[in-house]
């Protein structure tokens, strides 16, 4: 025999269980609950079957994409909605390298490398150089120089003596000095160099002009130098 006490507590349990179990089933019968994916608004939808346009609070019609978030360009500062893994620019400046915070740099007149923010209305200053022209420097992929280009630079050393100085200082004319020394075995560049060098003009003047590194530079003139010290016609303190 079951005792009437024990009864009566069984019956108030699975009534309270049988409650309980038709409340749960009611409310998912009468609420179909969207959450957004963006902002992580909640809210009740009239149908499960509807699927709502937009995101009653941040407007957005991605609410449900699994993937979808807010991205900033770090070039332009220009911030959209997007559900693509990774997009492949950013749709106000157009620059695919959007997502880097640093991006390499190398400046075309002393060759030094570093590493920029890269923004846009930002100027970019060289370690060395101070403010660029957006000609005066490189951005991406920072070339390593192959054992190709060291032979190639060696190969293209300044052949100077005191005869071919001697024939150019008797040349008036800056394009015929540098034909002149074109003749004698000059590069185009080395022969520009040297002549701008000649008639006063600074390395870094040189560099910025003909769009080269400081370092080219004086890799032909302090061949030109020491020549014109030998010869005792000039002297740099």
């Amino acid at each position: 025999m079951i005792d009437e006490k024990d009864y009566q507590i069984g019956m108030l349990r699975l009534e309270r269980i049988v409650e309980r179990n038709r409340t749960v089933h009611d409310a998912d019968d009468r609420w179909c609950v969207n959450e957004c994916k963006l902002c992580g608004y909640i809210w009740n939808a009239e149908s499960e079957s509807e699927r709502p346009n937009v995101c009653p609070m941040c407007r957005s019609s991605l609410w449900d994409r699994p993937n979808v978030r807010k991205v900033m360009c770090y070039r332009c500062g220009h911030e959209w909605i997007t559900s693509s893994e990774s997009p492949m620019m950013c749709p106000s400046c157009k620059s695919r390298r959007w997502k880097n915070e640093l991006l390499p740099l190398e400046c075309c007149r002393c060759g030094s490398t570093w590493e920029d923010t890269f923004k846009q209305g930002v100027p970019v200053t060289c370690p060395k150089c101070g403010v660029l022209k957006p000609e005066q420097y490189k951005v991406g992929r920072i070339h390593k120089k192959t054992l190709r280009d060291v032979t190639e630079h060696r190969n293209n050393r300044v052949s100077l003596d005191e005869s071919i100085l001697k024939e150019m200082w008797g040349i008036d004319e800056d394009l015929f000095r540098s034909v002149c020394l074109r003749k004698h075995g000059l590069t185009s560049v080395q022969a520009d160099i040297i002549v701008k060098f000649d008639r006063g003009e600074s390395v870094p003047d040189i560099a910025s002009d003909m769009s080269v590194s400081v370092s080219t530079v004086m890799d032909v003139v302090l061949p030109f130098m020491r020549l014109c010290e030998s010869m005792g016609v000039r002297t740099w303190s």
